[in-house]
């Protein structure tokens, strides 16, 4: 428990740097807003605070922050432009990008005040194991389209968007098979998530390269992937049947990972055929090299 302080000082003694990944994604059932932002936000506080005297002998501080403070998606609300680089003003929509823009203010002003050696990584939507199966299906397309239809400050929002999303449940064997899903001028819809073994490399470049001290990296698989392409994998590998959807609107959720390609010499290894056949293979009981949340 990060809130303990003394418990922050006894971790940081001895250690030659810090890759703080501990947060919470939402409050769980049972867990008011406080204690969540307590958890998030007081626990880093109380690592920074541990590390900063031990600054002239850490190696680096590692904070993993999250894409939800621009943001990457246009399904909340709508990014100025895409595909969203470091330089993407910050917008946090709910409590935990606020937590994260939080902690990344955090982050910076113990690295002035202390000369603590931080970097910043921002890890797209991430999944290990077969959790990224459910993020190309019908039943996400339709829930994407719907919630949107009550945000008309978000980029996918059209006043028939819960029609549309009927229709397309309507239409489907099952809300779990494959979606390709595409506008009404034939662009597809694309994501790039991020697969945790390639954060993990992220955090391995921002570790020990020194042009990561003092910056923020976005984490993401190779290279944005049109819904069309996945959907199309998955039946073939699955044998479920893809449905292809035609709607008045595009998700784009696009995360720009030439900084930290260029600078600390990131390369994502999980492409379509890894990210999926690890999945896969996972949803099969078959042991993997993830271990999933």
């Amino acid at each position: 428990d990060l809130r303990d302080p003394d418990l922050c000082h006894t971790l940081v003694e001895g250690v030659d740097a810090v890759i703080h990944t501990a947060n919470i994604m939402g409050p769980p059932q049972g867990m008011d807003n406080r204690t969540f932002f307590e958890i998030n936000v007081t626990g880093t506080f109380n690592l920074f605070e541990a590390a900063a005297p031990l600054s002239d002998r850490l190696d680096r501080f590692v904070h993993v922050s999250s894409d939800s403070v621009y943001p990457m998606g246009n399904q909340e609300v709508k990014p100025c432009y895409q595909p969203v680089d470091e330089d993407h003003p910050k917008r946090p929509f709910k409590l935990y990008a606020t937590t994260k823009c939080i902690n990344e203010a955090t982050a910076q002003g113990y690295r002035h005040s202390f000369g603590l050696r931080t970097a910043v990584i921002r890890p797209a939507g991430m999944f290990a194991g077969q959790e990224v199966l459910g993020r190309w299906t019908v039943g996400f397309v339709a829930r994407l389209i719907q919630s949107a239809s009550e945000k008309p400050e978000s980029g996918l929002h059209h006043p028939k968007g819960k029609e549309i999303a009927r229709d397309i449940l309507a239409r489907a064997e099952d809300p779990q098979q494959p979606c390709s899903a595409r506008d009404e001028t034939g662009k597809p819809w694309i994501y790039s998530p991020a697969d945790a073994r390639d954060v993990a490399r992220a955090c391995v470049c921002a570790l020990e390269h020194p042009a990561a001290i003092g910056e923020a990296f976005n984490a993401a698989i190779p290279r944005p992937l049109p819904l069309t392409e996945t959907a199309e994998y998955l039946a073939t590998k699955t044998g479920v049947p893809l449905l292809e959807v035609e709607v008045p609107v595009r998700w784009v959720y696009w995360s720009d990972i030439r900084k930290a390609k260029s600078l600390i010499g990131y390369e994502p290894q999980c492409d379509l055929e890894v990210g999926f056949d690890t999945a896969l293979a996972d949803k099969a009981g078959e042991t993997t090299d993830v271990v999933p949340a």
